[in-house]
């Protein structure tokens, strides 16, 4: 059983699921300020890819100049964040940015 630590207590995984109490991401990327190395697509090939116009793309969102998409899981994102060598990928967790 996997437990998280919550206001200083030890609580089931499973109860967040069921209460709807799961914390959500926010993926965001600055195209404009995109390189085109394809670090992202490399690192999280299930969220981003290079677009036509060879710049990063989040897949599922609307190409725009600041693209940006909700998810319960941003593993791969925070990753693809950490290692883009001009940090136009930011990664929020909850609305508090965590990369």
């Amino acid at each position: 059983m996997c437990i998280e630590l919550k206001n200083s207590e030890l609580i089931p995984t499973e109860f967040h699921e069921k209460n709807g109490d799961t914390n959500m991401f926010k993926v965001t990327i600055e195209r404009n300020k995109c390189t085109s190395c394809g670090t992202c697509e490399d690192l999280c090939p299930e969220y981003f890819e290079l677009a036509e116009d060879a710049f990063a793309h989040i897949k599922g969102s609307k190409k725009a100049e600041v693209e940006e998409l909700e998810l319960e899981d941003a593993d791969c994102c925070i990753d693809a964040a950490e290692s883009c060598p001009v940090m136009c990928i930011h990664v929020y967790e909850d609305g508090a940015e965590v990369i």
